[in-house]
């Protein structure tokens, strides 16, 4: 009769079922991180177009109308577009706002601007053009104040629509986890701290990345990076207070 040196059963299965805790943990932390940052974004840039449009809108009214002169107008758009997207990037997450930062890290000029459309329209600098021409300058630029880049826009839907599904992930995954417990109330607790740790964590490491310096703000795949590890720790020291905080009963 052979004797078995090896651990018991018993020990190997808890051990088990822990590691298979800890990767879904990691997981649900990771996919209501992701989502969270891919919705939060496009909901984000779907308001700042809307908003830049609006603006432009009411200002190309006001020129029509002979309400406000085409260089006032330009003037104020302009102004308030840069001011929109200040505070866009503000609701932004960390990983969103280092893509706009690397875009563009600031607003442009009116300065800038006139010589832009100046060249695009008449292919002469601003200070060569007629009255008229430099009030047609004045007056593309209102339009082109609520034009906002497409290429992002269709990003944005699409990071959107990926957001959703991965929502849907984290939603299967805690789903699986309530209906393998035993004490079905208390994982429906545990689910919603991970995945509220998951995106806090997220924002938290972004945020500290870019202001530690180990990201440039102006590198999202970086502060991504960044923004996922902090959410799965996050997550691992909520699911560990959790855990010490409200025990599992006996069996």
């Amino acid at each position: 009769m052979s004797l078995n040196m090896g651990q018991p059963s018993g020990s190997s299965e808890a051990e088990e079922l822990l590691s298979l805790k800890r990767a879904l943990a990691e997981l649900q932390a990771t996919a209501s991180n992701f989502a969270a940052m891919c919705i939060k974004d496009a909901r984000v840039r779907t308001q700042y177009a809307q908003d830049i449009q609006s603006v432009s809108r009411e200002f190309t009214e006001a020129v029509t109308t002979g309400r406000m002169s085409a260089r006032s107008a330009a003037e104020q758009v302009n102004a308030l577009r840069n001011q929109i997207m200040d505070l866009s990037r503000l609701r932004s997450s960390p990983v969103g706002r280092a893509y706009a930062t690397s875009l563009k890290q600031q607003g442009r000029t009116l300065a800038e601007l006139t010589e832009k459309y100046a060249v695009r329209l008449f292919q002469k600098p601003f200070s060569a053009l007629t009255e008229a021409q430099q009030a047609s300058v004045y007056a593309e630029m209102v339009a082109a104040g609520g034009r906002a880049d497409p290429a992002v826009m269709a990003l944005s839907r699409t990071l959107g629509k990926v957001g959703r599904r991965i929502f849907l992930v984290s939603l299967a995954v805690a789903a699986y986890e309530i209906y393998e417990a035993e004490d079905k109330p208390r994982e429906v607790a545990r689910q919603g701290v991970l995945a509220g740790a998951g995106v806090a964590g997220g924002v938290a490491g972004g945020a500290a990345a870019v202001g530690m310096g180990v990201c440039a703000a102006t590198a999202p795949v970086c502060v991504g990076v960044a923004a996922l590890i902090g959410g799965v720790l996050f997550a691992f020291g909520a699911d560990l207070t959790f855990g010490t905080l409200y025990p599992q009963a006996g069996r």
